[in-house]
């Protein structure tokens, strides 16, 4: 089961954007929306929220939120298995993780789904995922949702970069062509990126989560 909704893009697309859009859409409104993410959006110029929960990487190790942030800055992704915008961005995450990796920049994929609503979404599920597809950065399960709701994370994919300070300095959506790489017009993420690396102001630095509903636990 893949889960449901999607927001609306950013900006507007293109003409050879939209068919593959509207066709997805009208199918997730197809299906429930019970359980999906109800929270507010940490406000840009916030310092990284101190959550006290330790999380599990694919490599079965619990980690603490600290140890995993970079140098320069942190790209924190809310992520999933079952989500197909997840799978149209897979790609494109980790080759702008790859382009950054040495400039001190760390990503970090976080599975915040209910586990056992969503058992596609569980710590093993996790573990196959990367396995299958060699992640090259840290994925991790955030079990009780407690740094979704700390961040205000609605969508996966939905993305927060938090500078060296750990001030967040971008959140929304990757780019502005959910549907293909090659329709990309506005690359939001990797301009704000290389804005941070070279010391620059971000030239956008909000924009809409794009993506599916995240389904959290009803703690």
């Amino acid at each position: 089961m893949r889960l449901p909704d999607v927001a609306p893009a950013t900006a507007p697309a293109p003409t050879a954007r939209v068919l593959p859009l509207l066709i997805v859409f009208a199918l997730c409104l197809s299906l429930p929306r019970t359980g999906t993410a109800q929270v507010q959006e940490l406000p840009l110029g916030s310092d990284m929220p101190s959550v006290s929960a330790s999380f599990t990487t694919t490599d079965g190790e619990s980690v603490a939120l600290p140890s995993l942030l970079g140098e320069t800055a942190t790209v924190i992704v809310f992520w999933s298995n079952q989500c197909p915008w997840v799978d149209r961005y897979e790609e494109r995450v980790m080759e702008l993780a790859t382009a950054v990796q040495e400039q001190g920049v760390s990503f970090v994929l976080v599975n915040s789904n209910d586990a056992t609503a969503y058992p596609q979404e569980s710590e093993e599920a996790n573990a196959q995922r990367a396995a299958a597809n060699d992640y090259s950065v840290t994925y991790i399960r955030d079990d009780d949702a407690a740094l979704a709701r700390a961040l205000g994370a609605s969508r996966a994919p939905h993305v927060f970069l938090f500078d060296d300070t750990s001030t967040l300095v971008y959140a929304g959506t990757i780019d502005d062509s959910p549907a293909s790489a090659d329709n990309v017009e506005n690359a939001y993420l990797r301009d704000a990126i290389e804005a941070v690396i070279a010391g620059e102001d971000i030239p956008v630095a909000h924009t809409k989560a794009f993506g599916c509903t995240l389904k959290l636990n009803d703690q």
